[in-house]
């Protein structure tokens, strides 16, 4: 298919979206006597900890380039401070929803002090020093790269101050393994302030992705000229017509479960696998997306489509102006020297094995990869699997009690 026929294409595409929006009251009329969205899917950070009997804190981080964003603590051993990372379109909640067994109560559990980041563009993070969300552009002129260099350094900084700590642990999922990477490619300081980076799904050169995510991808370029003309900034933002429909097809069982897992998510991750409970995926889709920029979502196809791990490619003009050079430069992963654990899914077609293997070849400190079994768990298994805090999370937590043994 040629380049301008795909343009037609997506903004065909993009009307019936568009039509679609006017018209979800009638969808909202339908579905408003389908099952109720459980009462956790109803609940902030806050009150998920709360209910499963542990304090926490509110604290927020300004960037220095003036993003506020909500940093969550769930208080332990201060000596033992631990910082979890979300995957794209997630918030701090991906790590507490799945209650007793979410990542951060089991931490909470063994006592050590997690903090929970929001990177910007979020429900939580939706607030500036200058700009409006609202009204400027500007505040959603960003990507992954100013999440690992802005984003991330801020809250380390802020964690490692609150703790009286010289070094954090980071456990990241996803988006949140790439903005680790980005902040010690970029910023070289910080890599003496991490204990120890787990990195659960690993998200880097996307070069072997498999599945309808390989062709958005191959196609990034053609769509992101295709949505120019709608000025499309802000992405599936928590409060936005698109998450309202979500909302009232994606917490309805069993349509739920059935549509939006097995129809749109699955082939997108991986296929369905038994480690998704239809009883839990409303509660997820409730929390889930909570928003990102378009600029994000451009970026990492780039990263696919260049098959590089590079900066943001602007054109070759303002390339020139920013880079001094036609192309953006690459990530130079050789700068990355805090010790790092990679931990993978054979299932997983986001991050893939094949790509893990070019991440290993890339990096110079990594000191294990745990290929994790069974045979079918994927990407989203690490978050929300029935059974991650079987299968994956013993792993992390033998991994910080070794770095932590002091």
């Amino acid at each position: 298919m040629s380049e301008r026929k795909m343009l037609s294409f997506f903004r065909i595409c993009l009307v019936l979206a568009i039509i679609s929006a006017v018209t979800s009251q009638t969808v909202r009329n339908i579905t408003a006597t389908l099952t109720k969205v459980p009462v956790e899917g109803l609940m902030n950070f806050t009150e998920l900890v709360q209910k499963y009997g542990y304090e926490v804190e509110e604290h927020d981080v300004i960037t220095s380039d003036g993003y506020i964003l909500k940093l969550f603590n769930i208080p332990g051993d201060k000596t033992r401070p631990v910082l979890l990372l979300p995957g794209i379109f997630g918030t701090a909640d991906d790590y507490v929803i799945r209650g007793n067994t979410s990542l951060a109560i089991i931490l909470a559990a063994s006592g050590y002090d997690v903090w929970a980041i929001n990177v910007r563009g979020t429900r939580y993070t939706r607030k500036h020093m200058t700009l409006n969300p609202d009204d400027d552009f500007a505040f959603w002129d960003y990507s992954i790269h100013e999440f690992g260099y802005y984003d991330l350094s801020a809250n380390i900084d802020y964690v490692l101050n609150a703790t009286g700590q010289s070094k954090v642990n980071i456990v990241g999922f996803s988006q949140g393994t790439t903005m680790t990477l980005i902040l010690g490619a970029t910023r070289p300081e910080y890599n003496e302030k991490v204990n120890v980076f787990i990195a659960l799904a690993p998200v880097c050169h996307l070069q072997n992705t498999r599945g309808p995510i390989a062709s958005l991808i191959t196609f990034g370029n053609v769509i992101d000229k295709a949505v120019m003309p709608f000025d499309l900034y802000e992405i599936s933002g928590y409060s936005s017509l698109t998450k309202g429909i979500m909302n009232m097809l994606c917490t309805q069982l069993p349509i739920s479960y059935e549509l939006c897992m097995g129809a749109v998510l699955a082939p997108l991750i991986g296929t369905k696998s038994d480690e998704m409970d239809p009883d839990f995926f409303p509660i997820i889709m409730a929390h889930f997306p909570s928003g990102t920029s378009w600029k994000n979502l451009v970026h990492f196809a780039q990263i696919g489509s260049r098959r590089s791990f590079s900066n943001y490619d602007y054109g070759t003009t303002k390339n020139l102006y920013k880079y001094k050079a036609f192309t953006p430069p690459n990530y130079d992963l050789r700068k990355v020297t805090f010790d790092t654990i990679l931990v993978s899914g054979k299932n997983d077609r986001i991050s893939t094995l094949k790509d893990m293997e070019l991440l290993k070849q890339n990096l110079v400190n990594v000191k294990d990869h745990m290929i994790l079994e069974p045979d079918y768990f994927n990407h989203l298994d690490h978050l929300w699997g029935r059974n991650s805090y079987a299968i994956s999370y013993p792993y992390v937590l033998e991994t910080l009690k070794r770095y932590n043994s002091h």
